[in-house]
């Protein structure tokens, strides 16, 4: 049955009067939505904007033809011949400061702003050094995220949730459009979260938070604000530096939070207060000398009768005034301020240009995919791992429970590998292996607080087969291996003892014992009664050694090196004995289901769950279990549909996305709450799957309701919708390293997507289609593949009525690249391909078959649709 279908058929199962309590809408008949196609209600991504023209405002060449650092004057022609000091204005860029020293060159910073966007521009005698963009435009501009609910649903919380299907996702989805930004946003309030100012190995105590209105969340280090924080306040507050700061008080809402440059982790906040009419600007980050001190600047609109006097202060510079604004510094000077926001961006830049690069017609979504590295990386201590982002709940210094989280540095570390930055991963994959697994291959978390789902071995075997995949670094696997032994034979202790205890013909015969999940284990009580026989932990160790088996065998024949070939032979049979075990095992559960799990097609979690009716389905076996089993990738589908069936007939879904109702809150409480912690399995299992647009949904509805649209703020379980940093206890709203990287890797797979199983590689298969619209490109460059790195091109057109599109394919291995390349396209008018110069059209999609590209390093491809 096709997806849609099925979703229409579960919902006859649910009674008409709890369709109508449902928190996402009433049933589409009680509400105005038309026959046939339609189009949601759509509002305007304002973070990334720009009106006509004003793309070509912000990328104005400007010439610089002379730099006087003794006078602090600039020669420009733009076009017309100026010389500029600082504060003054030319084609509305205005000249901020003149780094007199920057590398051994004098540069000249402009900025200007256009209605939700801005630019600042870094320019020597000799080049343009660098030209940053910024999110925050006319301040003016700056109010809430806007909703439009054409059609009467709206997105909100209920006094009480009632658990129901998922009529928000169903109206996106069985709308004309795919999902995005624009349609999914627009049916309810954002995330309102916290604003980073860090830099990469920070780690969390010494980075800062700012709020909505720009204040640090920490406190000065004057000992009298321990006593009079009324007095002394945070150690930065923008008001200090304003004269009549009750002028711009913070109105909730109010608030566009945004990292400089996109993805940078240095805060650019505006403000504005609707009552007066007036903002204010903040832009903050940390200098790049040792100290790493934060420096900010504030920009603010001056009343049009100003009188008020501004407070002076030794960390603060005076203010300049020009053109109605006022620009002042704290804890530095303009030229320290820029010097440290350059150097950051070419430092930045010059990571992300090692790895892939990827532009899309959907910059917000790249920005946010960057970002999640970049908040990441500055969270971890050097090479130390964090769980937590930034300080907060989960910091732990020395490093111990939630800060060795094991889920966190796999999904840190297999992030970055799928954008090609396997290389720059690689101290911290190994710092990890070495410090924090223990002699009998158990992970050091696991002894002290809480005990972790040995999954998590399957997975770090994976991420080093990947490793080795996309770098063929072996000096690396061979210094890993010695501790990737003891991981697997402290497994394979649980899996021969299941095998020896259990006989064949019981469903735990063959599975791991041990905890599905931190929170659910206990060093105290960590025996083999102690849980259920989970799949998703047997999976995962299959699919493990099935990775690095594979991987062992190739470095062996690429070394000539017949032992570890032989090795890489005796894992690989080791996984197909337990993928055999395993089978027997579901099989022996499938079998014994209660009528009504077979009937709806239920996937069991463990052995012997085997009756429960169709309703039940806790929060963990929604945002955990059945996670780790789609990422696993068994390579059964009707069992990955039987998990998303079973949440579907629990009610348990928003707009894609897993949803639970945390017990702290009470039974009859309307709070709402999604993990996106784990959401990337979600994601896998719909990549997987022949319709794009349900992969879309979750990955959209993440970024709008589960994260702050603007900086990537994203909590550990983010409360839907409209939550905000600081609401309810403090893990639902601590932001952690899994969840700000799920749209890291989410696009990955949206552009480029491996099966695990056959030599098939997806390009653009969750692609939107108006991505496809004429004008549009796709470009990635430098894209791992198990095969090699691959790069390409997308260019649509419309011409003489007709869509086209051309495509150029660049391989890194051109003597052979073994796999099949399926190159998706979805046009904008929905119109299946018709033509193609090579390979074979199916539906959406053309196939080049690898003994296409032998001996080949660069395709064309162009064709009709």
């Amino acid at each position: 049955m096709k997806r849609r279908s099925f979703i229409q058929a579960i919902a006859s199962t649910f009674p008409a009067q709890a369709l109508s309590r449902t928190i996402s809408a009433p049933d589409f008949s009680a509400i105005n939505v038309p026959n046939g196609n339609y189009q949601p209600g759509r509002i305007v991504n304002e973070y990334t904007a720009l009106l006509p023209g004003e793309k070509e405002l912000l990328e104005e060449k400007i010439e610089v033809r002379g730099i006087n650092a003794e006078l602090q004057t600039v020669d420009v022609s733009l076009p017309e011949k100026r010389t500029l000091t600082a504060s003054q204005t030319v084609h509305g860029w205005k000249l901020l400061a003149i780094l007199p020293w920057h590398n051994g060159t004098a540069t000249a910073v402009f900025e200007k702003h256009v209605t939700h966007r801005g630019a600042l521009a870094f320019i020597s005698a000799d080049r343009e050094l660098a030209r940053i963009p910024k999110y925050v435009g006319h301040l003016r501009k700056i109010r809430p995220r806007q909703t439009n609910t054409l059609h009467g649903l709206k997105f909100e919380r209920p006094a009480k949730f009632i658990p129901g299907p998922d009529t928000l996702g169903e109206y996106i989805l069985q709308s004309s459009e795919d999902p995005c930004y624009e349609n999914v946003a627009a049916l309810g309030p954002e995330y309102t979260g916290w604003t980073l100012v860090s830099d990469d190995g920070v780690g969390g105590m010494r980075s800062l938070w700012l709020e909505p209105d720009g204040k640090t969340r920490q406190f000065g280090a004057d000992p009298e604000n321990l006593w009079a924080p009324d007095v002394n306040g945070r150690l930065f507050d923008p008001s200090r530096l304003l004269a009549l700061p009750y002028l711009y008080a913070y109105v909730p809402g109010y608030s566009k939070r945004t990292m400089l440059g996109g993805y940078l982790p240095a805060a650019d906040i505006g403000v504005w207060n609707p009552q007066t009419g007036l903002g204010y600007e903040v832009m903050m980050v940390l200098s790049g000398a040792g100290e790493r001190k934060p420096i900010a600047r504030v920009r603010a609109i001056l009343p049009a009768d100003q009188s008020g006097a501004f407070r002076e202060f030794p960390d603060v510079t005076a203010p300049s005034i020009a053109d109605g604004e006022m620009d002042r510094y704290w804890n530095g000077t303009a030229a320290e301020f820029y010097d440290s926001l350059l150097g950051l961006w070419q430092r930045w830049n010059d990571f992300f240009d090692r790895g892939t690069q990827v532009e899309i017609p959907d910059e917000w979504l790249s920005n946010a995919a960057k970002g999640g590295i970049v908040l990441s990386r500055c969270s971890y201590r050097g090479l130390e791992p964090s769980y937590q982002i930034g300080e907060g709940g989960y910091t732990k210094i020395p490093e111990r429970s939630h800060a060795l989280f094991p889920v966190a540095h796999y999904e840190f570390v297999w992030a970055q590998q799928l954008w090609n930055l396997a290389a720059q991963v690689e101290p911290h994959f190994q710092h990890y292996l070495s410090q924090y697994i223990l002699p009998d291959g158990n992970f050091l978390y696991c002894t002290q607080d809480q005990v972790e789902a040995p999954l998590n071995t399957g997975v770090f075997l994976q991420n080093s087969a990947r490793a080795y995949d996309y770098t063929g670094d072996t000096a690396a696997l061979r210094e890993r291996l010695p501790v990737l032994r003891r991981m697997i034979g402290f497994v394979m202790k649980r899996y021969e003892y299941a095998k020896a205890r259990f006989p064949g013909n019981d469903p735990r015969h063959g599975l791991i014992w041990g905890s599905p999940e931190a929170d659910n284990g206990s060093t105290s009580d960590d025996t083999p009664d102690s849980h259920s026989y989970y799949y998703q932990n047997a999976a995962w160790i299959w699919r493990g050694l099935k990775e690095h088996g594979r991987c062992l065998q190739r470095a062996g024949k690429d070394e000539a090196d017949p032992a570890l070939a032989a090795e890489g032979q005796q894992i690989s049979e080791l996984a197909q004995q337990v993928r055999t075990d395993i089978e027997r095992s579901l099989q022996l559960t499938l079998e014994s289901r209660n009528a009504e799990m077979k009937g709806a097609g239920i996937t069991p979690f463990a052995a012997f769950d085997v009756s429960r009716k169709l309703s039940q389905l806790s929060s963990y076996e929604n945002h955990r279990y059945m996670m780790d089993w789609w990422t696993a990738d068994w390579g059964n589908s009707e069992l990955d549909e039987g998990h998303l069936r079973h949440r579907a007939l629990a009610g348990l879904e928003i707009l894609g996305m897993n949803v639970a109702r945390d017990k702290i809150y009470g039974a009859d409480s309307g709070s709402l709450l999604t993990a996106n912690f784990m959401e990337h399995g979600t994601l896998a299992a719909r990549i997987r799957s022949s319709d794009y647009r349900p992969f879309l949904l979750t990955l959209y509805s993440n970024l709008c309701y589960a994260m702050d649209s603007g900086n990537s703020f994203a909590p550990e379980d983010a409360l839907l919708p409209g939550g905000f940093a600081g609401e309810g206890v403090a893990w639902n709203w601590s932001p952690v390293v899994n969840s700000v990287l799920q749209p890291t890797m989410g696009l990955r797979w949206l552009l480029c997507w491996e099966e695990s199983d056959r030599d098939i590689i997806h390009l653009q298969k969750a692609a939107p289609k108006h991505w496809f619209q004429g004008g549009n490109r796709i470009v990635v460059k430098n894209c791992p593949t198990r095969f090699g790195a691959i790069s390409w091109s997308t260019e649509s057109q419309v011409i003489r009525g007709t869509n086209t599109w051309n495509i150029t394919l660049q391989l890194s291995t051109s003597a052979t690249f073994q796999a099949d390349i399926v190159v998706h396209i979805h046009a904008a008018d929905d119109q299946l391909l018709r033509t193609t110069n090579l390979g074979r059209i199916e539906k959406n999609s053309v196939v080049i078959p690898a003994t296409s590209l032998v001996g080949k390093s660069k395709i064309h491809l162009q064709g009709t649709s």
